[in-house]
């Protein structure tokens, strides 16, 4: 059994490690850079959107003094995964952490995202679970054959609070923004994902966990804030940042004895 220190740096430092990003140019990608490369780790923010991925890079090797890139990757295509892969142990030797976090959701809709579930089409939902579920699945073989001949890594799949319980549809009406059924799904089977990876790698050293963050503050108006904000214990959303410590801890070796775990960052909307 490897020994590590007790102190707080040396259970979440993971300097010298190898981090890949998916949905790199997104609302909560940048945050998991930012708390991956504050531990210490070299980043690789992927997406569609290749420009924003590498200014985000620039600026977090400045920041943090690692290395940092940014990557075109459509997370639905397996030649996106195996090229991605290929140039990441190229480029930086290895990759020890993997954050599917690519998603579609409100801010990247596809044409019917928000369509009523009798009249939901088929184009969409299989949008839908191509990006979130297919995406990870993908990203889970491409990274994961890499990893299982090393050990001591970790996954990290993006799941919703809307995997756990069911949207409470009535905050919805009138407001502009869409819970569908597809993201519902999809989310429910990103966890299932992240189980079934746990049990089959845990004894080759992969530890595959899921993080579950409740509603994230992006701008959101009346009056689906107020209606959000009287069901939640702690009284709003969450903040973006407030993901980070969630990332941090199941990248490190603070979570060493963890895996098939879902970590719920909701504020308390589960407990109810």
């Amino acid at each position: 059994m490897t020994e590590h220190s007790s102190g707080a740096t040396g259970l979440f430092g993971i300097r010298g490690r190898v981090a890949v990003i998916t949905g790199g140019a997104g609302l909560l990608g940048i945050e998991h850079a930012e708390a991956l490369a504050g531990c210490g780790a070299d980043v690789v923010l992927c997406d569609r959107e290749q420009g924003r991925c590498e200014a985000r890079a620039v600026s977090l090797a400045e920041k943090h003094g690692v290395r940092a890139l940014g990557r075109a990757c459509d997370v639905t295509q397996p030649s996106a995964w195996a090229e991605l892969v290929k140039d990441v142990v190229e480029t930086l030797g290895r990759i020890d952490i993997l954050v599917n976090n690519a998603a579609a959701t409100n801010d990247s809709r596809s044409v019917s995202y928000g369509a009523p579930f009798v009249e939901y089409p088929l184009e969409d939902w299989d949008a839908v679970l191509g990006v979130n579920v297919t995406g990870s699945f993908l990203g889970c073989q491409a990274v994961g054959a890499h990893m299982l001949d090393r050990g001591s890594v970790s996954i990290i799949n993006v799941a919703s609070l809307y995997g756990v319980v069911s949207p409470h549809h009535p905050i919805y009406a009138g407001t502009g923004v869409v819970q569908p059924v597809a993201y519902s799904v999809s989310k429910a089977a990103v966890l299932g994902l992240t189980r079934y990876l746990a049990t089959l790698w845990a004894g080759q050293g992969v530890r595959v966990n899921a993080i579950t963050p409740g509603g994230v503050f992006r701008g959101h108006s009346e009056p689906f804030l107020s209606r959000y904000n009287a069901l939640s214990p702690i009284g709003r959303m969450a903040e973006p940042h407030e993901m980070r410590g969630a990332v941090a801890y199941l990248a490190s070796d603070a979570s060493s004895y963890c895996t098939g775990h879902n970590l719920v960052v909701d504020g308390g909307w589960t407990a109810w």
